[in-house]
């Protein structure tokens, strides 16, 4: 191309974009269109230390012009536009030599575009190599010049400039190379910056540190020229080597993993932060966000710690664990595995914290759920239960009949001690017993007070999420949970009744530090206060004398063991009023029954390796907290007497036999009309007490509905025993009439025959 045949193309150049320019873009539409430039995210723990950043393809960190240190502005502008402060966008002198060089060369050497056109190219109009592009980027880019300050622009160009190694900005490439802020940086360390600018993998001094130093020295070089730097200056920045501070692969692992992805899934399933997914993604991973999480590294240094010590060989089962605090739902540590960082180990990014992609059985961990049922309707922890044998009839015509662990029949015991000793056929009844003969029925309040607790509380970031199912298998814990809903359902019972929803964020601010998430936890009374005291009496009790005696820290503590069929899955779930933590142990792969010789252990049960990781976390977490009580006062309970014919509070002319005393804890007890019928005494039938004691007749009588008259009569037979009554047993007398019982006495002896001897007259001594 010759020299006259150049001024023609910049002349047709010039021609078409006056010809053109009634239909260019103005700056208003361009960035109206144009997407907001992506900035990397940073996740905090509570106690503001860092734990890791947050981007997409884009590494960046938006800095104002104050943080970006004069040296750097200078080396940028030194080599990409060094009449930067003297033209109005568009350089013609720039563009001119570029477009001689080009043409002497034969090809593309050197751009011609300012600083404020590749801002524009970059932000706006993209680089395709048109004459239409190229008209509107000079066009746009003098529009700019108009709205905005010089030092405006640069800054804007800075922070969007890519530096390679995925670094976009100056804040994020000062920090993927040198480890330092951008103000922190030296004069060579500025060059080297600057002169990634052109052409970021040509001059990478990663995979080429050669080719880097010398770009370096030559924008020094460039700088001296300019008068920006001194000789002095010059000289020590060039003899200086190019020292790298990149953070090795294995140092780039941050603080608990598996809580930054259970964040990331909290954040992306949340609409409040968009409308889609990929609004949140675009939002979460571009949008320069400061997240402050609920994580406490040194709880969560603990949990780690715990799981390592107690699963220390390779073949060891696997653990997860999540720390909630609940009394505001915040979640403190979260142990989702063995080793997220392991390349190896095909489970290494899978939660289980969160239930993995299945969640596990609860097994007697889920006891408690049905405990709060029983205290809800009815039941107190004396109520007795049948331990020895249960038949529970299922719909498909066969029975399911339960086995205790250990094979024990228990008898007749308590509801406190079921739940102590953790007796599963007790537990069966139980159900069978709320369900009023229907264990299906029972099973629905079992299922419906885990889930008023929490089981199910976060469907949209742990699995399963499909609801729990009201099988009478249920009151054993066939239905499979996880550790997050297991923390927060027991978390309720450490807070007097009251829930809360388990939340990984404290507060969520953008780049400019607008807050657009602040946590505001909202307890919910899901429980009656002396219900929840009630349970937690009684599982205090299974930590000092049942099955969960290993997780025993000597301070007042909730808690219960689970161990699902055939040592599949493993729990102990359990709380202080400050902290509660449920931990789960089991192989990831299947079903695999934790027994020996798979493990080296007879049998793994919730009373060992759970209870063992709960206590040696809780021992450490617990150190610098005060001891205290969970909330307690007497429990009150009311009795009604239930006409159970008619579902109604029985009146006094109601038959003893329709009469069902019920006793409830106050508070539970139904609100039940008194009974309109029957409205006058009834015949009723009086009952056989011939045989039994005086007060055992009486109780008989009065229960019946009659009353008692007691008349004695000497005989032969047992003495105190019921001989004869009238009305006799059988016969029909009218409710709250008299019975006369007689009762056999001593019979009276005779007087003696013998004569008495004749006393002396003389008295002795």
């Amino acid at each position: 191309m010759t020299f006259p045949r150049r001024w023609l193309a910049l002349a047709v150049a010039v021609i078409a974009l006056s010809s053109s320019a009634c239909n260019l873009p103005t700056l208003r539409q361009e960035r109206a269109k144009a997407p907001t430039l992506p900035q990397t995210s940073f996740l905090y723990a509570s106690d503001g230390s860092l734990i890791t950043t947050l981007h997409a393809g884009e590494d960046r960190v938006v800095v104002p012009f104050s943080k970006i240190p004069e040296r750097l502005r200078d080396a940028v502008i030194a080599v990409e536009d060094k009449r930067f402060y003297e033209h109005r966008g568009i350089d013609l002198k720039a563009l001119l030599r570029a477009a001689y060089v080009d043409a002497t060369r034969g090809r593309i050497v050197e751009g011609g575009s300012t600083i404020t056109q590749q801002y524009v190219k970059q932000a706006f109009v993209g680089d395709a190599q048109t004459l239409s592009r190229k008209i509107k980027e000079a066009y746009l880019a003098w529009q700019l010049e108009h709205r905005l300050t010089k030092d405006q622009i640069l800054t804007r160009y800075l922070n969007m400039v890519y530096f390679g190694n995925g670094a976009y900005g100056v804040q994020a490439a000062a920090q993927t190379y040198f480890d330092r802020p951008v103000w922190e940086l030296t004069l060579g360390q500025a060059a080297l910056l600057a002169g990634l600018i052109r052409a970021p993998n040509d001059y990478d001094p990663v995979s080429h540190p050669v080719r880097a130093r010398l770009r370096r020295d030559d924008v020094l070089r460039q700088m001296l020229q300019q008068g920006m730097i001194t000789e002095g200056a010059y000289e020590h920045a060039v003899a200086q080597p190019v020292r790298l501070f990149l953070h090795p692969e294995s140092t780039q692992r941050y603080l608990a993993p598996y809580f930054v992805d259970y964040v990331k899934q909290w954040f992306l399933s949340n609409p409040r932060f968009g409308k889609t997914v990929r609004d949140r993604y675009n939002l979460l991973f571009e949008g320069g966000l400061r997240i402050t999480t609920t994580l406490s590294p040194r709880l969560q240094r603990e949990a780690e710690r715990a799981v390592r010590s107690i699963l220390i060989y390779p073949t060891d089962p696997y653990a997860a664990m999540t720390v909630i605090d609940p009394r505001t739902g915040f979640v403190k540590a979260m142990v989702g595995g063995r080793d997220y960082w392991s390349t190896t180990d095909r489970f290494a990014r899978v939660n289980l914290a969160t239930g993995g992609t299945t969640g596990r059985q609860a097994g007697s961990a889920f006891k408690p759920f049905a405990l709060v049922a029983a205290l809800e309707n009815g039941f107190t922890p004396s109520s007795p239960l049948n331990a020895s044998y249960a038949a529970i009839p299922l719909q498909n015509g066969t029975s399911w009949i339960p086995q205790n662990y250990d094979g024990t029949a228990y008898g007749t015991i308590s509801l406190e001690t079921a739940t102590v000793d953790s007796v599963n056929v007790a537990y069966a009844n139980l159900e069978l017993e709320l369900g009023h003969g229907d264990p299906y029925a029972g099973a629905q309040k079992v299922v419906e007070a885990a889930r008023r607790m929490g089981i199910r509380c976060c469907t949209r970031t742990s699995n399963p999420d499909t609801p729990l199912q009201a099988v009478p298998s249920a009151v054993l814990g066939t239905n499979e949970v996880n550790t997050l809903e297991m923390a927060a359902a027991y978390g309720t019972l450490a807070t007097d009744g009251f829930r809360l929803q388990p939340t990984p964020v404290e507060r969520i601010t953008t780049a400019d530090g607008r807050v657009i998430f602040q946590a505001n936890p909202r307890p919910r009374q899901v429980l009656n206060p002396a219900v929840a005291q009630a349970a937690d009496q009684i599982l205090q009790n299974v930590v000092l004398y049942g099955t969960g005696a290993a997780a025993n820290i000597g301070r007042p503590q909730i808690g219960k063991t689970g161990t699902a069929q055939d040592w599949h899955d493993a729990w102990f779930v359990g709380a202080i009023p400050q902290l509660v933590a449920a931990v789960w142990v089991g192989f990831p792969q299947g079903q695999i029954p934790m027994a020996y010789p798979t493990v080296r252990i007879p049998h793994v049960l919730g009373g060992t390796w759970p209870a063992q990781i709960w206590r040696t976390f809780m021992v450490n977490a617990t150190r610098n907290l005060p001891v205290r009580n969970f909330p307690t006062s007497d429990v009150q309970y009311v009795t009604l007497r239930i006409d159970v014919t008619q579902g109604c509070l029985a009146n006094p002319y109601t038959p003893p036999q329709d009469v069902q005393t019920q006793q409830y804890i106050a508070g539970t007890e139904p609100h039940l009309r008194v009974c309109r019928e029957p409205t006058s005494y009834q015949l009723l039938t009086v009952p056989s007490v011939i045989g039994l004691t005086q007060d055992q007749a009486i109780s008989v009588l009065r229960g019946s509905g009659f009353e008692a008259r007691v008349v004695y009569q000497p005989s032969a037979q047992l003495v105190g025993t019921v001989i004869a009554q009238a009305p006799s047993a059988g016969e029909p007398a009218l409710q709250t009439s008299t019975v006369t019982i007689t009762v056999a006495q001593a019979a009276t002896p005779r007087p003696s025959a013998t004569p008495s001897p004749t006393p002396s007259a003389t008295p002795t001594r």
